[in-house]
C-alpha cells in the first residue's frame, strides 16, 4: 500500500488550498453590491479612512470575529487566523504569546492600546497574553512599514487593540466554562445622561492549564499542570461640550498570572510570573475652523512583570516594570486636493528593575507629516517622520503609497516605506552578570526598507486581494557567546534579513445566509548571511473558513494550516507541518440572550509551536468552550 510522505503531504495540502482559492475567484458573482462596504479604518492614515479607499495591506477584526471565536480564545490565536500573521507560544493557554506578521521577528510588531504604546521596554515585545478579548471592540491591522506614522517597532507592521464601546443604555454579559478548567466570564454597562457617555467593563478568566514542557528528558520538565487566571477593568467617559469641542478619557487594566517551567535551582518550584499591564489617556477634540481637526491627547501605560521565586540566587522575585508617558498633538486639515496630517509627539520611557540598569529613562521626540487623498481613479498616501531620540540620535523614515482604479471592480496600489526598531534596554544596558551577558550602549536600531505591490478586486458577492512584498532589514541585533566558548553572551549589530512573499485573500458572501473566507501565504524569510530560514516561520500558512446563518443559528468550521518550521538559526531542530480544524455555533434563546459553544483542534493534531535544544513545549490540545451571551436590546 502506498503511504506519501509528509513533504507529499505537505505539497498536497498546498495545492488543495490554492485550488480551493483559484476556484473561488474564478465564480460568477451572486449579488449586485459589492462586499466591500466602506468600512471606516484609522490606524492606517492615522485619519478616518473607508477601507475601500487604502493603499496598504490592512485587516480589521471585528467584534462579530471575536465573539466567534469565544471568550475563553487568546488574542494571539485569533490574530493567527488574519492573513499573514504566524503564532508561538511557550505552552498552553496563559503562556506567553509572539506573533510574526509577515514573517519579521515578534518585536518587529508594534503594538498600540486605543493608540498608546504598551509592552515591555526592557524585552523590546509585547506579551500578547496580557489583552484580554473581553475587552477588545476592534482589531485593526497594517502589514508593512508604518515608522512612518508610528516610529520604532513598525518594521513588520501594526496592531491596535480598540477597547469596547457600549451604546448606552446598555448592559451587557458572557460566561463559560471549558476544558481543562476553563473559565471566563465579564460584564459591562454604559449609559448617556444628554451631552455625557460612560461606560464601564469588568471580567475575568482562568483554567487548570497543562504541563508547559512535554518531554521528559528536559531538564526543566514538571509534569503537574500550569495554571493560570486574569482579570481586567476597563472605564470610559467622554463629553460634548459643543458641536465642536468633545472631551474623554479611557482606562484599562489587566492583571494575569501563569505558571511556567525552569531548571534553576529544581524544576519542581512554584515557577510563577504576574504581569500587570495598564494604560490611561485623556483627550480634547475640537474643530477651530471648519476643514481643520484638532485631537490633544496625553496618556500613560505601564508594563509590570515578576517572576516568582527568582532566577537570580538571593531575591525573592525578578521585577521588570517599564513606565511610558505619551503625548500627541495631531491635526488633520483639509486641502484643495486631499486631507493633511501634522503631528507632534513625545514618549518618555523609564525602566524600574530588581536589576541594576545603568540608565533607566530616555525620551523620543518626533514630528510626523501626511498627504493622503484621492482625485477619481488615483489615490495616494505620502507620509515622512524624524523621531529625535535621547540615547541614539535622529531616525528618519517614510511611505509613499499609490493606487489606481483600473475599472469599477479592479484597483493596483504599490507601496515603498522605511522602518526602524530601536534597541531593547536589555540590548543597551542590562547589567553585567556573570555566566549570562551584558548590554552594549553602542547598539544603533534595527531598520529596514519595504516594498510591495497589490491588486483588488470587489464586486458583487466577491472581495479578494492579491499582494507581493519584500522586506530587507539589516542591523538584526543578535546577542553572540563573546568570545565562543564562554558563556559569557553580549548584543551586536550583525544580522540582516530578506523576506520576499505574497498572499491571497478571499471573501465571498454566498447566498442564503453563507460566507467563504480564504487566505493563503507564500514568504521566505532568510537570514542573508547563513541562506537559512528564520526560526518558526514558515514559507507557507493559511486559512479557510465557512460559516451560514439560519435563524436563530450560526454555524460555521474553520481550517488552519502551517508549513513546517525550525526553532534554531541553524535550521537543526525541525518543528513539523500541521493542521488545524475548529467548529462553532450559537443559537439565538431570546431578543436578548444567546448559547455559544465552540471546539478548537477538533481532530485533536498534536503540533509543537515552540522547541528549544532540550525542551519540547506544549501546544493546545482538543479544547471545548460553551457559554450564555446577554445583550440588552
Amino acid at each position: 500500500m502506498f503511504h506519501p510522505s509528509r513533504r507529499s503531504a505537505q505539497a498536497l495540502r498546498s495545492a488543495t488550498l490554492t485550488t480551493i482559492l483559484l476556484a473561488a475567484l474564478s465564480s460568477p458573482a451572486f449579488a449586485t453590491t459589492s462586499v466591500d462596504d466602506g468600512t471606516i479604518v484609522v490606524t492606517a492614515t492615522r485619519q478616518p479612512t473607508p477601507a475601500n479607499q487604502l493603499l496598504g495591506d490592512i485587516s480589521v477584526l471585528d467584534r462579530a470575529d471575536i465573539e466567534q471565536a469565544g471568550p475563553g480564545a487568546t488574542l494571539g490565536e485569533m490574530l493567527a487566523r488574519l492573513p499573514g500573521i504566524e503564532f508561538s507560544r511557550q505552552g498552553g493557554r496563559g503562556a506567553p504569546e509572539a506573533v510574526f506578521l509577515r514573517g519579521t521577528n515578534a518585536g518587529h510588531v508594534l503594538v498600540l492600546v486605543d493608540g498608546m504604546r504598551i509592552g515591555s521596554a526592557t524585552l523590546g515585545a509585547t506579551d500578547l497574553a496580557n489583552i484580554p478579548s473581553d475587552q477588545i471592540e476592534r482589531v485593526e491591522v497594517i502589514r508593512g512599514s508604518a515608522s512612518a506614522l508610528y516610529g520604532s517597532d513598525a518594521i513588520g507592521g501594526v496592531i491596535n487593540i480598540i477597547t469596547r464601546e457600549e451604546g448606552g443604555p446598555a448592559l451587557s454579559g458572557e460566561a463559560g466554562l471549558g476544558s481543562r478548567g476553563a473559565y471566563a466570564a465579564s460584564a459591562a454597562t454604559a449609559g448617556t445622561q444628554g451631552d455625557l457617555h460612560y461606560q464601564l467593563r469588568a471580567g475575568l478568566s482562568g483554567g487548570d492549564g497543562q504541563a508547559a514542557v512535554t518531554n521528559a528528558s528536559s531538564p526543566a520538565y514538571n509534569p503537574g499542570n500550569h495554571g493560570y487566571w486574569s482579570r481586567n477593568l476597563s472605564a470610559g467617559v467622554n463629553y460634548r461640550i459643543s458641536p465642536r469641542i468633545e472631551i474623554g478619557a479611557q482606562y484599562f487594566a489587566n492583571e494575569n498570572q501563569s505558571k511556567f517551567n525552569s531548571s534553576w535551582p529544581s524544576p519542581t518550584l512554584d515557577w510563577r510570573t504576574r504581569n500587570r499591564v495598564s494604560s490611561i489617556s485623556a483627550y480634547a477634540r475640537l474643530q477651530p475652523v471648519k476643514g481643520w481637526d484638532s485631537t490633544l491627547r496625553l496618556g500613560s501605560s505601564v508594563d509590570d512583570n515578576r517572576s516568582f521565586p527568582s532566577a537570580n540566587p538571593g531575591q525573592a522575585s525578578d521585577n521588570f516594570r517599564t513606565e511610558r508617558t505619551q503625548i500627541t498633538w495631531q491635526n488633520d486639515v483639509d486641502l484643495p486636493l486631499g486631507r493633511a496630517l501634522v503631528l507632534l509627539e513625545r514618549l518618555e520611557e523609564k525602566v524600574v528593575a530588581s536589576s541594576v540598569f545603568t540608565l533607566t529613562r530616555r525620551d523620543v521626540n518626533s514630528l510626523s507629516l501626511g498627504w493622503n487623498g484621492n482625485a477619481g481613479a488615483h489615490y495616494w498616501q505620502v507620509n515622512t517622520r524624524r523621531d529625535s531620540n535621547s540615547q541614539y540620535g535622529v531616525k528618519n523614515t517614510y511611505t509613499l503609497g499609490y493606487g489606481y482604479q483600473i475599472a469599477p471592480a479592479w484597483r493596483v496600489a504599490a507601496n515603498a516605506g522605511t522602518a526602524f526598531k530601536a534597541p531593547s534596554f536589555n540590548d543597551l544596558y542590562y547589567p553585567l552578570t556573570p555566566f549570562a551577558g551584558v548590554g552594549n550602549p553602542a547598539l544603533q536600531p534595527e531598520s529596514s526598507r519595504n516594498r510591495e505591490i497589490s491588486l483588488h478586486y470587489a464586486e458583487g458577492a466577491h472581495k479578494a486581494s492579491l499582494t507581493a512584498f519584500r522586506n530587507d532589514i539589516r542591523n538584526l541585533i543578535s546577542w553572540e557567546e563573546t568570545p565562543p566558548g564562554s558563556w559569557f553572551y553580549m548584543p551586536k549589530n550583525i544580522g540582516s534579513a530578506r523576506i520576499d512573499g505574497w498572499s491571497l485573500n478571499y471573501q465571498w458572501a454566498i447566498a442564503s445566509g453563507w460566507r467563504l473566507q480564504a487566505a493563503w501565504n507564500e514568504q521566505d524569510p532568510r537570514d542573508k548571511a547563513s541562506g537559512k530560514r528564520l526560526a518558526r516561520r514558515a514559507a507557507q500558512f493559511g486559512t479557510l473558513g465557512l460559516d451560514h446563518d439560519a435563524g436563530p443559528w450560526r454555524v460555521g468550521a474553520e481550517l488552519q494550516f502551517s508549513g513546517n518550521r525550525y526553532d534554531d538559526s541553524a535550521n537543526t531542530r525541525r518543528l513539523d507541518s500541521y493542521t488545524l480544524v475548529n467548529v462553532y455555533g450559537s443559537y439565538a434563546l431570546t431578543s436578548a440572550w444567546s448559547a455559544f459553544a465552540r471546539i478548537d483542534n477538533l481532530l485533536d493534531e498534536h503540533y509543537v509551536l515552540a522547541r528549544s535544544s532540550d525542551t519540547t513545549f506544549a501546544s493546545l490540545g482538543q479544547s471545548i468552550f460553551v457559554g450564555l451571551r446577554y445583550q440588552m436590546k
